[in-house]
């Protein structure tokens, strides 16, 4: 029996109104982080009171017990048990599973199913997931997916072969896995932007002929802080590709499928090439009064020296063309660009200790989509800083069209729509609930295979300044 007959089996349902009952599960989140502690917990009070969960537990390294106790204590909902493992200060090794085995073994509540949400450093993904994989636990990791690290150093070539490998895995049980992201359930690049492209694709028949992609981040971190700082992910030899641009790549990549999903009988193939901008480089990419007023104006890392390399890019800039490998046509080009380096309302040499967004950061994404002469959808979505603290952030986007209405006369030739008080978690809190709830059906964990191939391509390019590097589409 398939994977989706065995779950669709062990459904149960309400006799009197003929709707499937999901039991009750017991959650343990494995990383209890700001991030948990300031978006998700409402959810998770949420499905306590629903039914969905029993109560929920949590999983951390011993390192960080002092801040996780804190955060409890602030918590409004308060967990049933907590494991911390230890943790030995080795920035590559993974956990044993016979450690997270243990763990988890602890945490279960008897005769209750178990449910994993994976929020740790991106590095320890996989062990974790693997885990949940192997045991048919049900799991939602966080992006991206995992980042395999070899011999002490970030191998992107090691993605497909393990997404791959897991996803096999995980179809032959009836748990389900799904993977925490940005544009799954967005109103406005998955409402609005994804699926009208897929409607006039379809009704027109027309391909998708160019994309632009550009997010920037605002993020400004001291030279020091890239050694020392433990919420961004440079110290551990990646960087953006494996940090928030995967919500973009995520993103593109839906787009860019619409071309496989509106004309299956080609065969379609993406080449990309990328270079990055690294820690190293920051000193010459800012002002230097204005970095002396922080006493971050010097050259950490010589240049002759393998130490600053260890560290992740910070800015990923990229062309590409999909290309139908059965003729050797182009048939879309476009640009990614993934940039942290960028304005922030960072004021501070220091962090203080109070704030969320610690490092004042503001977002901006323009993406443009276009099918050939027919049209084109242009967003810009940006963070509005509102009043004068770092965590007083809004969010605005703007949505414009531009259609050949000579073509197609029951199109505008120029329609725009503007959307104020957006706010881009409460897409990343409706995938949260649904998963909670058992209806999760847009992010499985088999969804994001292409969207991590592309993540190697990019990743190992930049690694290679400039290589080009072909993923099946």
């Amino acid at each position: 029996m398939c994977a989706q007959k065995r779950a669709t089996a062990s459904v149960q349902f309400d006799q009197q109104e003929g709707v499937p009952v999901i039991p009750m599960h017991h959650l343990i989140v494995v990383g209890f982080d700001e991030i948990v502690a300031n978006k998700y917990l409402p959810c998770l009070r949420d499905a306590i009171k629903s039914g969905h969960i029993d109560s929920y537990s949590i999983i951390d390294l011993e390192s960080q017990q002092t801040e996780i106790d804190r955060r409890i204590q602030a918590a409004s909902v308060k967990p049933r048990g907590v494991v911390y493992l230890p943790d030995s200060g080795d920035r590559v090794r993974e956990t044993p599973q016979e450690l997270i085995a243990a763990a988890v073994q602890r945490l279960r509540v008897p005769g209750v199913p178990t449910k994993v949400y994976i929020a740790t450093e991106v590095r320890a993904h996989e062990a974790y997931l693997r885990f949940c994989v192997e045991n048919h636990i049900s799991s939602l990791v966080e992006k991206p997916v995992l980042a395999p690290v070899v011999d002490g150093r970030f191998k992107p070539s090691y993605i497909t072969k393990t997404m791959e490998e897991l996803i096999g895995v995980a179809a032959d049980s009836p748990a389900e896995h799904s993977v925490m992201t940005l544009s799954r359930y967005h109103q406005i690049y998955n409402e609005k932007v994804v699926a009208s492209l897929r409607e006039r694709m379809e009704r027109w028949e027309a391909p998708l002929t160019s994309f632009h992609l550009r997010a920037a981040g605002g993020v400004w971190n001291l030279q020091r802080e890239f050694e020392s700082r433990d919420d961004h992910p440079y110290k551990y030899g990646y960087g953006m590709m494996m940090h928030g641009a995967y919500h973009y790549v995520d993103l593109a990549t839906q787009i860019l499928s619409l071309n496989a999903e509106v004309f299956p009988e080609r065969q379609l193939k993406l080449e990309v090439s990328a270079f990055g901008a690294f820690p190293i480089d920051q000193h010459q990419r800012i002002s230097q009064p204005i970095a002396s007023g922080f006493q971050d104006d010097g050259a950490r890392w010589s240049a002759n020296s393998d130490a600053g390399f260890r560290f992740g890019e910070t800015d990923v800039t990229s062309a590409f063309r999909l290309v139908d490998a059965a003729t050797g046509r182009t048939i879309l080009l476009g640009t990614l660009s993934f940039e942290q380096t960028t304005p922030s309302i960072r004021s501070w040499g220091e962090l203080p200790d109070s704030l969320y967004n610690v490092n004042g950061r503001t977002s901006s994404v323009d993406l443009e989509a276009q099918l050939s002469t027919l049209f084109s959808t242009h967003v810009h979505c940006y963070d509005i800083p509102r009043g004068v603290s770092a965590d007083g952030i809004d969010a605005f986007a703007r949505v414009t069209t531009r259609a050949n209405a000579a073509l197609l006369p029951e199109e505008q030739y120029v329609s725009e729509e503007s959307f104020d008080g957006l706010f881009h978690s409460d897409s990343n809190r409706q995938l949260m609930e649904h998963w909670l709830r058992g209806s999760e059906q847009r992010s499985s964990l088999a969804s994001h295979l292409r969207p991590m191939q592309v993540t190697e391509a990019l990743a190992s390019s930049v690694l290679t300044p400039g290589r080009l590097v072909a993923v099946p589409f």
